[in-house]
């Protein structure tokens, strides 16, 4: 065997070695990192919800650890695309439920740009629909024309997707006749974790619930009414008693939202506090134990 001849299957060996050593020693980490990091360790068993910058409105997405997505309320007609397009991204192709928590346009508009390009099983409102009220109607004849499956909520109903539980909290008979006052307020519970959506609940709202002694404690509320100065109240606050409050509001908005006076009780309570305007779309997650903001 000539030199040149035993040089070149050394190093072809030399190589083979290197390689297999490489390859086992990427396949040992692979290994310790699939048992650090199991697939579908960040969203299994994981209740994610996504407070979505819209501008001026509402608009939640509830994506939960059953594969269920539910959207309350739709934000402004004018970000209708912006809603379309978010929802796109996220995968979602289908709605199990929608919750519109009152007509005001900027908490139902978006919905006329989602449907009827959004599959929708259940669609839910408080039944408080004005005369007069354009956008109200125009929703009335919206689900009418695609035979959405409607449904009026009110105090004491409970809708269950999986593993999640929403109990309706408020409106209840007799409406107020005042839109924001009578929204749909709605409590999740996952497990030992729950979240309080207050649509546009303002004072007089608040005082209501209060007055029925109902279990309003949470760990994070969706401030009512975008938080201005006419919802919000300290008794409430300390009924629900959150960690952590989100602020659905549009920036430079011209009624000057979120109050001065809300935000000054929210930070003398130490809770947490996320604005779309500020934050842009804000997603909290929980795996029924605990929550955390992605």
């Amino acid at each position: 065997m000539n030199g040149r001849y035993f040089f070149m299957e050394n190093w072809k060996l030399n190589i083979s070695l290197i390689c297999r050593k490489t390859f086992i020693n990427s396949l040992i980490i692979a290994v310790l990192l699939l048992l650090q990091f199991p697939q579908g360790a960040y969203s299994e068993g994981i209740l994610e919800v996504h407070f979505i910058d819209v501008g001026q409105g509402d608009a939640i997405l509830i994506k939960n650890p059953d594969k269920a997505h539910i959207l309350i309320d739709s934000g402004p007609l004018s970000s209708g695309y912006r809603l379309n397009k978010y929802l796109s991204e996220k995968g979602v192709t289908a709605l199990e439920a929608i919750v519109i928590t009152h007509m005001h346009p900027d908490h139902v508009g978006g919905l006329f740009c989602i449907v009827p390009d959004i599959a929708v099983q259940k669609i839910y409102d408080n039944g408080a629909v004005l005369s007069g009220d354009d956008f109200g109607e125009e929703y009335i004849n919206l689900t009418r024309s695609l035979n959405l499956d409607r449904t009026i909520l009110t105090k004491g109903d409970t809708l269950s997707f999986g593993s999640v539980r929403m109990k309706i909290l408020s409106p209840y008979k007799p409406l107020t006749g005042n839109m924001n006052a009578d929204s749909i307020v709605i409590k999740l519970s996952y497990k030992k974790v729950s979240f309080l959506f207050t649509g546009d609940l303002n004072k007089k709202g608040e005082k209501r619930l209060l007055e029925r002694d109902f279990d309003l404690r949470c760990q994070v509320l969706k401030v009512g009414h975008h938080g201005a100065n006419d919802a919000t109240s300290e008794a409430f606050l300390e009924a629900v008693d959150p960690v952590l409050a989100v602020i659905s509001v549009g920036r430079d908005n011209p009624r000057g939202y979120p109050g001065g006076k809300t935000l000054h009780l929210l930070a003398k309570k130490g809770i947490k506090v996320y604005r779309t305007d500020r934050d842009c779309t804000v997603v909290v997650q929980t795996d029924g134990e605990k929550i955390w903001e992605k």
